[in-house]
């Protein structure tokens, strides 16, 4: 089988739809269909049914789908292997970072390294809920988490770092906080919780040995989008819990002031991976891509300093 024609059934499989497909693959409706006609043809059999809302895969279609996905994956490994050799990295990877995180510290290592590697095309999403790379179609996701997923690789990247903090002006208008038990009085911001009431947990060392608290507190103001929050707490609408990497610039410059500095509290996620799904045959771009963010983010001060 023509293997650009296995490359454009694959594309179609993903796309959902030939348009689609064709406005990847940078030609015509009609010609991505033609392509699929030939396949067909070739393999003398049908592939794909049309429904009302999109196209399914036939028996047939999903063997050679799952086949030929491999076939392709294992060509541009080769690929890549080939040009490493060359000292030139080709290739494509579509990556995942959380929208904060991403905003403020990975969009500009993804630049560099665009940079570096010409020949490598980069897909990127700025997404916080990605969990299926293979439904995503996801090669590399930058994820927040305490426990990654089960069914991936997960690489340690660093640790992520939470903090309370809130505006002068906020902290002006309201009683001293003094103790945790104080923050259930505050207007609270914070990313989003299951329930509409949680309880936030805070430890600190001391010299009797680690402290815990807890305190359950009903957030006036909850977003996964980090940046929201950000403005919120800067106009004074409460203290938030961020992490630090978010709220890294305006404390320094003191526009916003830490809350309860000695204790630190738990967030959403204590540790930065780098996901990929089990796949042996990473292409050479994907590790390229792997090996750079892992050394560019560790070596950032917002991750490092204490």
């Amino acid at each position: 089988m023509d293997l650009n024609l296995i490359q454009a059934f694959v594309d179609i499989v993903e796309a959902g739809n030939l348009a689609e497909a064709g406005r990847r693959r940078g030609v015509t409706r009609s010609q991505i269909s033609r392509q699929l006609a030939q396949l067909e043809e070739q393999a003398g059999i049908r592939l794909l049914r049309r429904t009302t809302r999109r196209l399914e895969m036939t028996d047939p279609g999903q063997s050679l789908y799952e086949h030929g996905l491999r076939i392709l994956q294992e060509v541009a490994a080769a690929q890549a292997e080939i040009d490493s050799l060359g000292k030139t990295l080709r290739g494509h990877v579509r990556v995942s970072v959380p929208t904060g995180l991403g905003d403020a510290f990975i969009a500009p290592l993804l630049l560099q390294f665009a940079r570096r590697h010409p020949g490598i095309s980069l897909r990127v999403f700025f997404a916080n809920r990605v969990t299926d790379l293979i439904a995503a179609e996801i090669d590399v996701a930058l994820k927040v988490t305490s426990t990654p997923p089960l069914d991936t690789v997960a690489r340690d990247v660093c640790a992520i770092r939470w903090q309370l903090c809130a505006s002068p002006d906020y902290l002006a208008s309201i009683p001293p906080v003094r103790t945790p038990s104080d923050l259930a009085k505050c207007r609270f911001l914070c990313p989003p919780y299951t329930s509409r009431r949680f309880v936030l947990t805070l430890g600190r060392d001391t010299c009797d040995g680690p402290e815990r608290e807890d305190v359950e507190i009903a957030p006036s103001l909850q977003s996964e989008h980090f940046t929201f929050l950000m403005h919120a707490v800067r106009e004074g609408h409460g203290i938030s819990l961020l992490p630090v990497y978010a709220g890294w610039e305006d404390v320094r410059r003191g526009t916003l002031v830490p809350v309860l500095p000695d204790w630190k509290p738990e967030g959403l996620g204590n540790r930065l991976y780098i996901i990929t799904t089990p796949n042996p045959h990473l292409s050479m771009a994907t590790r390229a891509l792997i090996t750079f963010l892992r050394d560019a983010i560790a070596g950032l001060d917002v991750f490092t300093a204490e």
